[in-house]
């Protein structure tokens, strides 16, 4: 008997590595193909992105490659009433975020909508704000997307890259550290 448990526990051990080495083989290959590669903006920043978000009645904020989502969820914890749109094109930032989306849903009363889509082909025409941590040619090649779609007004808040063509309103000193991610907020005004 003890035998015979060993052994299953051997099994099921096995298949968890699996699922996990399986995972994680997703999660590689989904960055390998992507224009940005996953990288979550670091959570001590999440308060200042909100001040600099300036958010207000009726805002519908997108977060343009939201990975996780946790800028989107934290925003909408503390507005909930607001509207918030991820886009995320890697399928496993897209999972965990779309599973957080359904957890907050259900237990928080938080919506927060995720959609696995290239932003790229996503109309932004109905966005107050905007949140990006992407890299500076993808902001580049952004900047006639939204000098086309998007309604004069809109505040797009940028973590560590800016637009090469288009001086920012605003740029934010995080004070972080030498090695730290995210040291800057650049405040763009359309």
């Amino acid at each position: 008997m003890i035998i015979f448990l060993s052994q299953l526990f051997s099994w099921i051990g096995f298949f968890i590595l699996l699922i996990v080495l399986s995972l994680l083989l997703i999660w590689m290959w989904s960055n390998l193909w992507a224009k940005v590669p996953f990288i979550g903006v670091p959570i001590d920043t999440l308060k200042d992105i909100e001040t600099a978000l300036r958010l207000k009645e009726g805002s519908v904020v997108y977060d343009l490659g939201c990975g996780d989502g946790r800028v989107l969820f934290h925003l909408a914890r503390n507005n909930p009433e607001l509207k918030y749109i991820g886009i995320e094109n890697s399928l496993f930032p897209f999972i965990i975020a779309k599973f957080l989306s359904f957890w907050h849903k259900k237990f928080n009363k938080i919506d927060v909508k995720v959609i696995r889509e290239d932003f790229f082909n996503v109309d932004l025409s109905n966005a107050t704000h905007i949140f990006t941590y992407l890299y500076p040619n993808v902001m580049d090649d952004l900047l006639p997307k939204f000098d086309e779609e998007i309604k004069k007004g809109v505040r797009l808040v940028s973590a560590s890259f800016h637009f090469t063509a288009k001086r920012e309103t605003e740029e934010i000193d995080l004070k972080r550290g030498k090695h730290q991610l995210a040291k800057k907020l650049f405040v763009y005004e359309f």
